[in-house]
């Protein structure tokens, strides 16, 4: 959890967004300095002291090469982790300034830049102590060199002119590679952030609603039973009488899928796995006690001609009467289902005829809780049915259809048996 002002980045940032970047910036003045020892020993003809100087840059590619090893473990870096390399950074751009003039060479001021590195992605002690040492090598090269041997003090000058504006044009586009690279990875991981943070929110309001349901539902067993007696009863009472006792045995269907979801309920608090049965017949029996919930509406079923086992994950069977019960709020004389099995997906697609969604509505669905049906919901279909399909690994679409309404599509990742 962030909650100091200087929280460090390491804690918001993988390895490969710390670490990889250093490595890159490593890589880089390794190349610069093999180049520029090279060209003054060769190309101009000034003695270096190339043996150390080698040693120490083949010490930097080892380095390098175990930090690309290390980086390909994908395990998450430390404050002391980082806060090392950059000091061995430091320690060997300082050996190498001290073969090649101390203080004197122009390229000394890039021992700033791992103090700069350290001031974006380390706490303020571990800033400070790294600025330190930079501070004391700075201070040793002042009186602890080896100087370069150059005779003429005009070439000297004017080599000291162009290597300050050479070492220029290297610090700045250091920084600025390494400095937008972060901010760049910090802005994603806080879009990241943000989104789990709405989410556990979501995710919380759905745990509350479950608890309350669970409540709710243990509270309703008992009145149900009893409605279900007395409609039976009634139905058998006034069997001679079409009105009435169509609407008793219509009241004593209602309260037996009522019971049954209790019962449903029941069996999922209890771990109970749900058994494979055949698609296309799971999904008849799931209109079928859809249909018997909602007698008002009228649905037209494509089922696909699929007999192969289906497992129903924990949730599904609710998230998809969710998606129905809506769409039969939309438009309840005008419900289409279909489904699809692909190869490693199951579709289904639930359309109406209603007056759809807005883009805002849209954007919002299954994400914040709000209702298209005024004084007919509280608008926690979509919301539930997004969370449990988030949870199985599939998705929920809104679509616009031809001729008006809207087209809910959901995919469950499931891979068919052969």
């Amino acid at each position: 959890m962030l909650s100091a002002p200087y929280s460090p980045l390491l804690s918001t940032l993988p390895a490969r967004a710390l670490l990889g970047r250093l490595l890159a910036v490593r890589v880089s003045l390794i190349a610069g300095w093999a180049a520029g020892i090279a060209w003054l020993h060769w190309g101009l003809a000034i003695r270096m002291p190339l043996f150390p100087m080698a040693a120490v840059l083949v010490l930097m590619g080892l380095f390098s090469l175990s930090t690309a090893w290390r980086l390909r473990l994908d395990v998450p870096a430390t404050q002391m982790e980082f806060l090392a390399h950059l000091l061995a950074d430091l320690t060997a751009f300082a050996v190498l300034v001290f073969f090649s003039g101390g203080a004197t060479n122009p390229f000394v001021s890039l021992m700033l830049v791992p103090v700069i590195i350290a001031a974006i992605s380390l706490r303020p002690r571990w800033v400070w102590l790294l600025a330190a040492v930079a501070g004391g090598y700075y201070a040793l090269l002042l009186f602890v060199y080896q100087p370069l041997a150059i005779a003429d003090p005009v070439a000297a000058s004017r080599m000291h002119l162009g290597g300050m504006w050479f070492n220029f044009l290297i610090s700045a586009g250091l920084i600025a590679f390494f400095v937008t690279r972060m901010h760049a990875a910090l802005r994603a991981r806080d879009r990241e952030l943000a989104a789990l943070r709405e989410k556990q929110l979501r995710d919380e309001r759905i745990v509350a609603l479950g608890t309350q349901a669970a409540l709710a539902a243990h509270e309703l067993a008992t009145p149900l039973a009893t409605i279900q007696t007395t409609a039976h009863e009634l139905a058998g009472e006034f069997a001679n009488d079409p009105d009435i006792g169509a609407d008793c045995r219509l009241l004593e269907q209602q309260a037996q899928a009522c019971k049954r979801i209790l019962t449903q309920l029941a069996a999922r608090a209890q771990d109970s796995a749900p058994s494979a049965q055949p698609l296309d017949s799971w999904l008849a029996a799931l209109i079928e006690r859809w249909q018997v919930l909602r007698p008002d509406a009228q649905i037209t079923p494509a089922l696909p001609p699929d007999h192969r086992a289906f497992t129903p994950p924990d949730g599904l069977e609710q998230a998809i009467l969710n998606v129905l019960n809506n769409a039969a709020d939309a438009s309840p004389a005008a419900v289409e289902f279909g489904a699809e099995a692909k190869h490693d997906a199951l579709v289904i697609d639930i359309a109406d005829r209603g007056p759809g969604f807005t883009p805002e509505q849209k954007a919002q669905a299954g994400h914040v809780l709000f209702s298209g049906k005024p004084g007919r919901g509280w608008g926690m279909g979509l919301a539930l049915t997004h969370a449990t399909l988030e949870r199985m690994g599939g998705s929920l679409t809104l679509i616009e259809r031809d001729g008006g309404g809207t087209r809910v599509r959901i995919t469950l990742p499931w891979k068919r048996a052969a």
